[in-house]
This record gives structure tokens, sequence and C-alpha cells, in this order.
């Protein structure tokens, strides 16, 4: 047994798809972040002042 044993896991590159999903899918929950907390911290008193 003088052959060493390749254990590691033949993991394929990700396709542009693949890619694009992952990404997407962090860009999409930044986005909604954002956006729960304009919701919740509004923004300065703008009405009021006009």
């Amino acid at each position: 047994m003088s052959a060493e044993l390749d254990l590691s896991p033949e993991v394929p590159e990700p396709t542009l798809l693949e890619s694009l999903l992952y990404n997407g899918f962090f860009l999409g929950a930044i986005v909604q972040l954002l956006c729960i907390l304009a919701v919740i911290k509004p923004t300065s008193n703008w009405y009021e002042q006009v």
C-alpha cells in the first residue's frame, strides 16, 4: 500500500447560473433588511418642516 489515497472530494466549479443565484440571494436579503429598517425607523420629520 505504497500508493497514497486521495480522500479530497472533487467539487465542481459553480456554473454561471449558480453564481448568479448565490449572489442574488445575498443581494435580495440586504435589500429586504434595508426595507425593514426603513419601515421601523422612518426618516426625520421632513413633513413637519415644510
